[in-house]
C-alpha cells in the first residue's frame, strides 16, 4: 500500500512542477525580435488593426477590415515585401517567410491562430482548367517538417463563402513542436500584386495551479490511511 503512495505521491510532484508550453510568440509583450524575417516580410505586434483590402485589378473593390486578438491583448500582423517587378502576363509567385524558435517546447492544447487578408480570393479558382491561378496562401512548417505543413489559401476563403478574410481559424500545436515557420505567398503579374497579409495569435493550454496537485496529493494520503486501518482490523 504505502510503496503505491509513495509512487502516486512523487507522480503527483512531477505534476506540479513548472510545465513549460510555448510562449505567446511574442506579441504580448511588443517584442518581435526572436523572429527570422526573409523575403522582405515585416512584422509587427498590435493591440488592433483596421485596413482596407483593395483589389489592384479591380479599384472599385475596396473592403474594410477591423481585427482584435483572439486570446490576450495583443496579436501579430505579417506583411510582404514589395512584389518583385515581373513583365509576365501569367501569375508568378514570390515569398516572404517568418520563422519563430519556441522558448520552450508546444504541449498539447496549444494553438496557433492565423487570419489571411486577401483581394485575390476572386481570382484563386481557374475559370477552366490549365488556367494559371492568382492563389495566394500562407504555409506554415513545423520543426522544419515541410512534408505536412499546415495550409490555408485564398481558395479556401472563396470556398467558405467569405470575402477576402478568413476569419480566424485555429491550428493545434503538435506537442513537443520547438520552430513555427509561416511563409506568406503572392502570386503576380504584370498588371497588379495584390499582396496578402496575416493576422498571427496564439492560445496557450492552461496549466493547472500547484494548488490543486496539492489537493490530488491529500486525497491520496487520506485513501491510504483509510486503507492502512482496514488492514489493521482484519488482522
Amino acid at each position: 500500500m504505502f510503496k503505491n503512495l509513495a509512487v502516486a505521491l512523487a507522480l503527483t510532484a512531477g505534476l506540479g512542477a513548472p510545465v513549460w508550453a510555448a510562449s505567446d510568440l511574442g506579441f504580448e509583450s511588443g517584442d518581435t525580435s526572436g523572429w527570422t524575417l526573409s523575403g522582405g516580410a515585416t512584422l509587427s505586434a498590435v493591440g488592433s488593426y483596421s485596413t482596407n483590402v483593395v483589389d489592384e485589378y479591380d479599384p472599385g473593390f475596396v473592403m474594410p477590415v477591423s481585427l482584435s486578438p483572439v486570446e490576450g491583448s495583443q496579436f501579430g500582423v505579417l506583411q510582404m515585401g514589395p512584389a518583385p517587378a515581373t513583365s509576365s502576363l501569367l501569375p508568378v509567385s514570390h515569398d516572404s517567410t517568418a520563422t519563430l524558435s519556441l522558448g520552450a517546447a508546444s504541449r498539447y492544447g496549444d494553438v496557433l491562430y492565423l487570419r489571411l487578408l486577401t483581394a485575390d480570393y476572386f481570382y484563386s479558382v481557374a475559370p477552366s482548367p490549365g488556367i494559371p491561378t492568382y492563389n495566394d496562401r500562407v504555409s506554415v512548417v513545423y520543426d522544419g517538417n515541410v512534408a505536412s505543413p499546415d495550409v490555408l489559401s485564398a481558395a479556401d476563403i472563396l470556398n467558405s463563402g467569405y470575402t477576402a478574410d478568413s476569419g480566424w481559424l485555429g491550428y493545434a500545436l503538435r506537442p513537443g513542436t520547438q520552430q513555427v515557420s509561416i511563409t506568406l505567398t503572392n502570386f503576380h503579374d504584370i498588371g497588379g500584386s495584390n499582396p496578402p497579409t496575416l493576422a498571427i495569435d496564439f492560445s496557450a493550454a492552461p496549466v493547472p495551479e500547484n494548488s490543486s496537485f496539492a489537493l490530488m496529493a491529500a486525497g491520496l494520503g487520506v485513501l491510504a490511511l483509510v486503507g492502512r486501518r482496514r488492514q489493521t482490523s482484519r488482522a
